[in-house]
């Protein structure tokens, strides 16, 4: 058995299932060696079970539990350590591990923390710019990766199978799979299109004989309840943790809605997406392939990236009606064949 050999990836949702790619290099470059990812305790159950690791170490966000990890870490000894996140707290893990080599990426304040250090973001030809996915697998090959492609994959435990089918069933929903996802929500106010235009994406959606199930996260049910009475009758996902959402994503025909980390889950499940983008930038963010479509606003400052905007004119210029037209064409062109689409339910 070679040494051991820690990924540190610790949040959100995007990023960690955005990580796998990279978690696979890693085990394709060091076949011995035993891989292990240190992830926020929500995210684990997605690692865990992947065959390239071979632990995962979930952590919670108290000063406590990092010290308490940290202590653990340096017991195993890790001959590399590889800091995916180069945030404070990861930078901290990975420095404080005992792994006798450690790699992160380059960025001011934490580059002391790492022997090997790579960019952030590749140089590219503007406008154009680097996939999440394949900055994460540089940063593997620097120290010995061996890639085999940036398609993530996650786990889905079989005890999320049951929870998943009562969830659908406490939602209304009898067919997963005729039916479409909405995330009307993001995690940035800015990249959240107006819960108006989403409703009405619903009501097309409902019309053209698709069920629409919405897809929260913590801290959304304000906007939930918004899409609620705009679109009647739409379905509600319950709350439930990251694991059982996989399982639900994994059987519905698609999803559509706001770039986010369950549109990442989705394209990782083999699930047909689509997505609007205002403050982020398709190049990095939307999933290759076909089944991964997308619409953005022409304005010149796209692509900002900013988490407040004094104007913030992007989202609420894309349209609900020009943007239920081309959702409505991805999903007949790329939804599910075998329950979405009008001709196939008729």
């Amino acid at each position: 058995m070679g040494e051991a050999v820690l990924a540190i990836r610790l949040r959100s949702l995007g990023d960690v299932v955005l990580t796998t790619p990279a978690l696979r290099a890693l085990k394709r470059g060091h076949p011995d060696a035993s891989v292990e990812v240190v992830t926020e305790r929500r995210y684990a159950s997605l690692l865990e079970g992947l065959p390239e690791i071979a632990r995962v170490w979930p952590l919670d966000r108290t000063a406590s539990s990092t010290l308490a990890l940290i202590r653990q870490l340096r017991r195993r000894r890790f001959g590399l350590a590889v800091d995916f996140f180069g945030n404070p707290r990861s930078a901290l893990i990975t420095a404080a591990s005992g792994a006798r080599h450690r790699a992160g990426y380059d960025v001011r304040g934490r580059r002391v923390c790492y022997q090997t250090r790579v960019p952030r973001a590749a140089a590219m030809h503007p406008p154009r710019r680097e996939y999440s996915a394949v900055a994460h697998l540089r940063l593997a090959c620097a120290v010995g990766g061996v890639s085999d492609g940036i398609e993530a994959r996650v786990a889905v435990g079989a005890a999320r199978e049951a929870e998943a089918d009562r969830l659908l069933a406490s939602s209304g929903i009898g067919d997963p799979r005729a039916c479409v996802g909405l995330v009307p929500a993001g995690s940035w106010m800015t990249k959240t299109w107006p819960h108006a235009h989403a409703s009405v994406l619903a009501r097309r959606l409902m019309a053209s004989g698709y069920p629409v199930l919405v897809i929260s996260g913590p801290g959304e049910s304000r906007v939930v309840e918004r899409v609620r009475r705009l679109a009647p009758g739409v379905a509600i996902l319950p709350p439930c943790d990251v694991g059982a959402l996989a399982a639900v994503i994994r059987r519905i025909g698609a999803l559509v809605g706001t770039d986010s980390g369950p549109r990442h889950l989705a394209a990782a499940l083999g699930v047909p997406t689509f997505a609007w983008f205002g403050p982020t930038h398709p190049d990095t963010w939307n999933p290759p392939g076909d089944l991964h479509g997308f619409i953005r606003t022409d304005l010149p400052c796209r692509g900002c990236d900013r988490t407040r905007c004094p104007h913030w004119n992007c989202m609420p210029g894309l349209s609900p009606e020009s943007v239920s037209s081309r959702v409505l064409l991805h999903l007949e062109r790329h939804g599910q064949a075998s329950a979405l689409g009008p001709a196939a339910r008729a």
